[in-house]
C-alpha cells in the first residue's frame, strides 16, 4: 500500500497539472510555467512537465531559453525525439530556415503541423510555388479552426507565386475574413485585374475596421493597422491608370508617420515611380528614405531588387553617373541574374554612349534566360534600332513565338519588312499571329477578326488574291453579314476568278431608297474643296434666261461687295468757291510757286549772341591777355593786305564796319603819340 506522503505528492501533482491545463487555456503562460517549475521540483524529470515548459517559453517569445532547454533535454535523453517540432518550430522563429528544415526531416512528413511549418519556410525562403502547393493539399485535406488561415497563407503564397493560369485559381479562393479579401486582392493585383482588385480591398478595409472596433482599438491604432489596405489599394488605382488618386493615397498613408515600416517603404518606392520627371525634391526625399539599410530588411527579394533599380534610374535622371555606377554594382554583386540588374547595366552603358557593350552584354545573359521574359529581348531590339539595324531588329522580334505574335509587335514586324522590301517573312508573320489567337485558350474575337483582315488586306495588296481570298471566306463564315468582307472577297476573286466575283456579288444585299435620289442633283454637286467658291460665283447662264436669276446673283454680289467710305472734307472747304485747278501738282510745279531766299548764319565762336568780329575785338582790347605775335595777328599786317581783308566780297557788312572802328582807333593812337613826341 502507497504511503500517505506519495498519496499527498499525486494528489499535489493532479492538482497542479489541472491548473497548468487551465492556464494554457486562459493563454497565462507565465503562470503555467510557475505552475510547471513547481511540478519539476517534485518530479524532475516529468517529460509532459518539461513539453510544458517549452511551450510556454515558446508562446512567451523567449525563443532562446527553449531552444537551450530542448539541447539539453536531447544531450541527457530526456524526451529525445519529443520535442524535433518544437525545435524547428523555434529555428523558424528565430529566422534559421535551413536548420528548421533539416530538424522537420526527421519527422513524420504525413502530420499536418509539419506540413504546415514546411509550407511556412518555404515560403520565408521565397519558394513561393513550393509553399502555394503544400497549402492547396492542406485546404483541400483538412477542415478545423485553421481552415481560414490556411486559405489566407495558400493567397498569400499564390499572389507571389509566378505560376500560370493564376486567374482560375483566384476565384475559388474565399473571402470571409480581413485576411482572405486582402490576400485574394493581391492575386488579383498580380493578374492584373486592378479594378476587381479595388472593391476587394475596400471591402478588406470595412472588415478590419469592425473587428478593430470590437476589440476596442484607439482610432490611431486602427488607422495604423489600416494602413497596409490603403497602401494596396493606391497600388490598384495606379495600376488602373489613376495617379492623382493614388498620389493622393500614398501621401495619406505617409501622414501617419508610422515609422520604417514596409508599407512605407512601399508607398515611397511607388510615389518615386509616379513623380517620374516631376517633383524632383519630393523625390530626392523618398530615395533617402528608400537608402536607409535598416528598412531593405523588412522586405522580400524582389521588393528589394526593385527598390535598388528604382534608384539608380532615378540617379540616372539626375545625371548623377557615379552614384549610378555604385547602385549598379551593388544590384550585381547581390542580384547578378535579375533581370532588373541587367536593365540597370545596359541604362548606364547605353547612356554613357556604350551602344555596342550594352548589345554584348544582352547577348551574354540572353543565352540562359527562357524565352518567357520578353522584355530583355525588347531592349535588345530597341538598341539595334537605335544604331539603325532594322535586320538584326526583325531578327530579334521574330526570334520569339510568344513575342512574334503580340498585336503590337506583329505590326510593328510587317511595317519593317515592308520597309525592307521582304513581303514573304511579313506575310509568314501574320500567318502566324492568327493561327496562335486561333489556337488560344483565352481567344479574343474582335482580335482575331482584326488581324484576319488585316492578313487578307495584306496578301491583296501584294499581289497574292488567292491567299487573301482563302483568308476572306473563313471571315465570312464567321461573320456573313459583315459588307467590308464581302466587298473585300469580292475584289479577291476579281483577280483570278470573274466568275466567282460575279456569284459572290449577287449576295450583297440591294441598295434600297434609289427613288428618293435625285441624280441630276448629285451630278451638279459641287466638289468639296471647290463648293465655297461655286456657291459665291452667280449663274450667268441662268442669269441670261430669267430675271429669277438675275436677281439672285445681284443679291450675291451684294453680299461680297465692299462698302465704299465716305471722302473727308477739309475743315474750310467752301462749296461755293471754285477749287484750284492745280492742286493735284506737287508745290514746286504750280505757277505760283516761289522760291524763298536762303537764310545762313555766321559759326559762333565764344559765348551765345556774339560774332567772329566782336569776339576778335574783344580778345584786341584785353589787356590781360598777352600780346599775339606778328605772325598770329592781323593788326601787324601791311596796310595792302588790310584792304585786301576789308574789301573781300567773303566778308559781312557786320565785319567791315569793326574792321573799320578798329582802324580809327589806331590811327587816334597814332596821333596822340606823335604830339607827346
Amino acid at each position: 500500500m502507497a504511503s500517505n506522503k506519495e498519496v499527498d505528492e499525486e494528489q499535489k501533482l493532479a492538482r497542479l497539472f489541472s491548473q497548468l491545463q487551465a492556464a494554457g487555456e486562459d493563454g497565462e503562460y507565465e503562470k503555467g510555467l510557475k505552475t510547471v517549475e513547481k511540478i519539476l521540483a517534485i518530479v524532475p524529470g516529468d517529460p509532459d512537465a518539461l513539453h510544458c515548459k517549452v511551450v510556454c517559453l515558446v508562446q512567451m517569445s523567449e525563443l532562446g531559453e527553449a531552444l537551450k532547454l530542448i539541447d539539453s533535454l536531447s544531450r541527457k535523453s530526456v524526451a529525445k525525439g519529443s520535442l524535433l517540432f518544437e525545435k524547428a518550430y523555434c529555428l523558424y522563429r528565430l529566422e534559421r530556415y535551413e536548420e528548421s528544415r533539416k530538424t522537420l526531416e526527421g519527422l513524420p512528413q504525413s502530420e499536418e503541423r509539419v506540413r504546415g511549418l514546411s509550407a511556412q519556410i518555404a515560403y520565408r525562403l521565397e519558394e513561393y510555388g513550393a509553399a502555394g502547393s503544400v497549402y492547396s493539399s492542406l485546404v483541400r485535406e483538412c477542415s478545423d479552426d485553421y481552415d481560414g488561415e490556411r486559405q489566407a497563407n495558400y493567397a498569400a503564397a499564390q499572389a507571389l507565386s509566378g505560376n500560370e493560369n493564376k486567374s482560375f485559381e483566384i476565384d475559388s479562393l474565399r473571402e470571409e475574413t480581413m485576411e482572405q479579401c486582402f490576400n485574394k486582392a493581391c492575386c488579383l493585383l498580380a493578374a492584373g485585374r486592378g479594378e476587381d482588385a479595388e472593391e476587394l480591398l475596400e471591402k478588406s478595409e470595412k472588415l478590419c475596421r469592425e473587428s478593430l472596433v470590437e476589440e476596442d482599438y484607439t482610432e490611431e491604432e486602427i488607422e495604423a493597422e489600416l494602413s497596409v489596405v490603403r497602401v494596396q489599394l493606391a497600388c490598384a488605382l495606379q495600376m488602373q491608370g489613376k495617379g492623382k488618386e493614388a498620389l493622393a493615397a500614398y501621401a495619406n498613408v505617409l501622414r501617419q508617420r508610422s515609422g520604417d515600416s514596409p508599407h512605407d517603404i512601399v508607398a515611397s518606392n511607388n510615389i518615386l515611380v509616379l513623380n517620374k520627371d516631376r517633383d524632383v525634391f519630393d523625390s530626392k526625399k523618398k530615395v533617402k528614405v528608400l537608402a536607409n539599410a535598416g528598412t531593405l530588411k523588412k522586405l522580400i527579394r524582389s521588393q528589394k531588387v526593385v527598390i535598388l533599380y528604382n534608384r539608380a534610374l532615378f540617379a540616372l535622371q539626375m545625371n548623377q553617373l557615379e552614384q549610378c555606377r555604385q547602385l549598379v554594382a551593388e544590384m550585381r554583386s547581390v542580384y547578378p541574374a535579375s533581370e532588373q540588374t541587367i536593365l540597370a547595366e545596359v541604362g548606364l552603358l547605353n547612356r554613357e554612349r556604350k551602344i555596342g557593350q550594352a548589345v554584348e552584354l544582352l547577348d551574354f545573359h540572353l543565352k540562359g534566360v527562357p524565352t518567357s521574359t520578353p522584355l530583355l529581348w525588347l531592349t535588345l531590339a530597341q538598341l539595334y534600332g537605335s544604331q539603325g539595324n532594322t535586320a538584326m531588329v526583325c531578327l530579334v522580334l521574330d526570334s520569339l513565338p510568344s513575342l512574334s505574335t503580340h498585336p503590337g509587335v506583329v505590326c510593328t514586324l510587317v511595317a519593317l519588312y515592308s520597309s525592307l522590301g521582304k513581303t514573304t517573312p511579313a506575310i509568314s508573320v501574320l500567318d502566324r499571329a492568327v493561327s496562335f489567337q486561333t489556337q488560344s485558350p483565352t481567344l479574343s474575337q474582335s482580335l482575331l477578326r482584326s488581324l484576319m483582315f488585316y492578313n487578307a488586306q495584306y496578301k491583296l495588296d501584294h499581289n497574292q488574291p488567292q491567299e487573301a481570298a482563302t483568308v476572306l471566306e473563313k471571315l465570312r463564315a464567321t461573320y456573313p453579314n459583315d459588307l467590308k468582307v464581302q466587298a473585300r472577297l469580292i475584289a479577291s476573286y476579281s483577280k483570278f476568278d470573274s466568275r466567282r466575283a460575279e456569284t459572290a456579288s449577287r449576295s450583297i444585299p440591294k441598295f434600297t431608297g434609289a427613288e428618293r435620289v435625285d441624280v441630276d442633283a448629285l451630278e451638279q454637286m459641287p466638289s468639296f474643296r471647290h463648293s465655297q467658291r461655286q456657291q459665291m460665283k452667280p449663274n450667268t447662264s441662268s442669269n441670261k434666261q430669267s430675271t429669277g436669276g438675275a436677281e439672285g446673283g445681284g443679291k450675291e454680289k451684294d453680299k461680297h461687295r465692299k462698302k465704299k467710305r465716305k471722302s473727308k472734307l477739309p475743315k474750310n472747304f467752301d462749296p461755293e468757291k471754285k477749287s484750284d485747278p492745280e492742286r493735284w501738282l506737287p508745290m514746286r510745279e504750280r505757277s505760283y510757286y516761289r522760291k524763298g531766299r536762303k537764310r545762313g548764319f555766321a559759326p559762333l565762336r565764344g559765348s551765345q549772341g556774339t560774332s567772329h568780329a566782336s569776339a576778335s575785338l574783344t580778345a584786341q582790347l584785353d589787356a590781360s591777355r598777352p600780346k599775339p605775335t606778328p605772325s598770329d595777328d592781323t593788326t601787324t599786317a601791311s596796310p595792302r593786305k588790310k584792304q585786301e581783308v576789308a574789301s573781300s566780297p567773303r566778308a559781312k557788312p557786320s565785319q567791315q564796319l569793326a574792321q573799320k572802328k578798329l582802324q580809327q582807333q589806331q590811327q587816334k593812337k597814332k596821333k596822340k603819340k606823335g604830339g607827346k613826341w
